[in-house]
């Protein structure tokens, strides 16, 4: 046998016997757990953005499946068709510290249907994300599936977040109308501008859109003639969504058209997202004229599937297709009126229903002689008051022309095409998944992006007004992580002013006393005299008991500046990141011998270990330390450790993804002290 040989021969015996006499375990650090709240008080001043919440120790080498986009998890309603054809969009994201090389595969699996794709991810920068989107797949209707997706990775820290699977259900359900409602007025020159573009876009869609236009009275003077003819029914519809402003128009009770009109996608999104779903509720109106002056409302409703509420009302509202007059009678210079609500049947509350079954419900009111009673019409919807969630609408012809299509506007506009409907259609859903499959490696890093559907899964909401709340937004993501969304508190629109929400997040599990929290966000004041705050609380009980920890509001809270439209962060610079370190709220990991007796050196855990397993060791005196990884022929491969480091007790992580499969030893030297231990890869 060669010299050479012999030495790495006798080295190799040395340190395997070192890990038989130096002691097997060594307690790493006390992994605990956290919960947060985020509390926010609403002054309807301007909106707040939250993103990246993130806690524990991002690994070198560290890709994520981070959503399933357009694939809606847990149960959805198609509108009367027999299958979902959908483009599958899945985002990756690399969380980890260095930037990752071509040649990571990401796979979709559905065994059900057979079906199976892959793409390659391209090179990503860290923190960055790409949107992979795979070949079309048709998921039959009343089929329970699963969708697997998992990365095939050369090399990486964690895999953890390399798997993500869901359980979806698409159900046949009734076709969907999307239920418009518009608060408008008279005297506003906004309104006028707009509602051009908004009654265009209404008669474009007239099979598929049930509009009701509320009139208000503002802005100054607010003498607007609808307005003055039925104030307390429009109060009552103003007060129940908190309008307090003209134009606002809200689609199926929960989503807000954004302003102006004129951009196609601010109302061709919503109405795709609305009309695209099912509904498990179908909605038939049907009018007739029982007398000169009286029409008679038949509303049949028929739940296909149970839905689980005691808030459920069915709502009618007569409403008057147009109304013209010869010169413009206020601010808005409008001389023709659309969809006018002129009454709510019986009145704004509606008739409660029990989400089961089949009902009928018959309505006559009278037609007021300022009305146009060729023009009228009835639309009937059903409505969750716990969220004012609209379940489905519908709507009879004008009564005079029974058999009819109703009349179309006499007026057209131009609307500016930014949005590509057919594109669209491939990610109308805005749900994905953030639920992991774990796997054997630990992993110590928690995050949130927010990517995934909204609530993320275990979170939850206290809304005492079950009206806006924290909400997911796309378009708009935080600086620490890429991505497309974030979370958003619509403060803007929150005209209930003094309303208090409560985000709770899940535990976020194995967090250390040595460990940072963070979180992106981002503010700007609307005026001094509307000022909003967030609060963040943290528990380390399990949610027992909360302490504050971030706490700021008006100009405090503010990280860009002032604005009276609605503040959305297009910019970098107008985020800001907060960081905690928990240290503040946790003990020390060994709080009996804070500075070591003894110098220690502990097993590597997991062990064996694919690519990334953590050291722990003990330093009772200041001084150089360095842990050095060798290979069986006692070639070092990785220098771990190699700094001065002050008396106490660590850990590290060892990052083994450009090595092959094997036996290697990792020596610990502090002064005069030397001790090694063995640690296997296995790939």
């Amino acid at each position: 046998m060669g010299k050479i040989k012999i030495k790495y021969f006798l080295f190799v015996v040395i340190l395997f016997s070192a890990s038989f006499l130096f002691p097997k375990h060594l307690s790493l650090q006390t992994r605990k757990s956290i919960m947060l709240q985020f509390v926010t008080y609403n002054g309807f001043g301007n909106n707040l953005y939250v993103d990246n919440i993130v806690t524990g120790r991002r690994s070198h080498f560290d890709l994520a499946i981070t959503s399933i986009n357009n694939i809606p998890r847990d149960t959805t309603f198609l509108p009367g068709t027999a299958s979902f054809e959908v483009f599958p969009e899945i985002n990756v994201t690399n969380i980890g510290l260095s930037n990752t090389l071509s040649g990571y595969h990401l796979n979709i699996n559905i065994p059900e249907l057979g079906y199976t794709d892959m793409d390659t991810v391209p090179a990503l920068s860290s923190g960055q994300t790409a949107n992979m989107t795979f070949s079309l797949v048709s998921i039959p209707a009343n089929q329970q599936i699963s969708v697997i997706t998992y990365l095939s990775l050369p090399a990486d820290s964690s895999n953890t977040n390399d798997t993500l699977r869901q359980t979806s259900l698409f159900l046949t359900g009734a076709a969907r109308n999307m239920l418009l409602e518009e608060f408008t007025s008279a005297t506003s020159p906004s309104c006028g501008a707009n509602n051009l573009f908004l009654d265009t876009f209404v008669n474009n869609h007239l099979q598929n859109i049930c509009a009701i236009k509320y009139h208000v009275g503002f802005p100054p003077p607010g003498i607007d003639s609808f307005y003055i003819r039925d104030t307390a029914m429009v109060e009552r519809r103003r007060e129940y969504y908190f309008a307090n402003s003209a134009p606002l128009s809200l689609i199926d009770g929960r989503s807000r058209v954004t302003l102006p009109y004129y951009v196609d996608s601010n109302l061709t999104e919503p109405y795709t997202i609305s009309t695209n779903k099912g509904s498990p509720v179908s909605v038939t109106v049907t009018n007739q004229h029982t007398a000169p002056d009286t029409i008679q409302s038949k509303i049949d409703v028929n739940f296909l599937y149970p839905v689980q509420s005691s808030k459920l009302y069915l709502r009618i509202a007569a409403v008057e297709r147009q109304i013209s007059f010869s010169g413009p009678i206020g601010a808005s210079g409008e001389t023709i009126f659309y969809d006018v609500c002129r009454k709510m049947l019986p009145d704004s509350l509606g008739f409660p229903v029990t989400g089961t079954g089949t009902s009928q419900f018959i309505v006559k009111y009278y037609v007021d002689p300022a009305w146009r009673d060729s023009s009228m019409y009835t639309v009937a919807f059903i409505q969750d008051d716990s969220n004012r969630d609209v379940l489905n609408s519908g709507k009879s012809l004008i009564t005079k022309f029974q058999g009819k299509t109703i009349q179309p506007l006499n007026r057209t506009a131009t609307i500016k095409p930014d949005f590509d409907t057919k594109k669209f259609y491939k990610s109308y859903k805005a749900s994905g998944l953030y639920s992991p499959y774990f796997a054997d490696t630990v992993s110590y890093f928690n995050y949130e992006l927010f990517e995934g559907p909204f609530l993320p899964k275990g979170w939850s909401i206290n809304n005492i007004d079950g009206f806006l709340t924290f909400e997911k937004v796309k378009g708009v993501n935080g600086i620490t992580l890429s991505g497309e969304c974030s979370m958003k508190m619509p403060f803007y629109d929150y005209s209930n002013i003094g309303q208090k929400d409560t985000l709770y997040t899940v535990s976020f599990d194995s967090v250390s006393y040595y460990d940072t929290l963070t979180f992106d966000y981002a503010y700007a004041v609307y005026l001094s005299a509307f000022t909003d705050s967030l609060a963040v609380n943290i528990s380390t009980d399990g949610g027992l008991t909360f302490a504050n920890f971030f706490n700021r509001g008006g100009y405090d809270l503010a990280t860009a500046q002032s604005t009276t439209l609605p503040f959305i962060p297009y910019s970098s610079t107008q985020w800001k990141t907060f960081r905690f370190p928990l240290s503040a709220v946790l003990p020390p990991d060994n709080p009996q011998n804070i500075i070591p007796g003894t110098y220690e050196l502990g097993q590597n855990f997991p062990n064996p270990f694919n690519p990334r397993t953590t050291i722990g060791y003990k330093i009772p005196k200041d001084g150089f330390v360095s842990i050095i990884v060798y290979d069986i022929t006692g070639r070092e491969v990785a220098k771990i450790v190699s700094e001065n480091k002050k008396a106490g007790t660590y850990e590290t992580v060892f990052t083994a993804d450009r090595l092959a499969s094997g036996i290697y030893f990792y020596v610990l030297r502090a002064g005069d002290f030397v001790k090694a231990k063995k640690l296997v890869l296995l790939k």
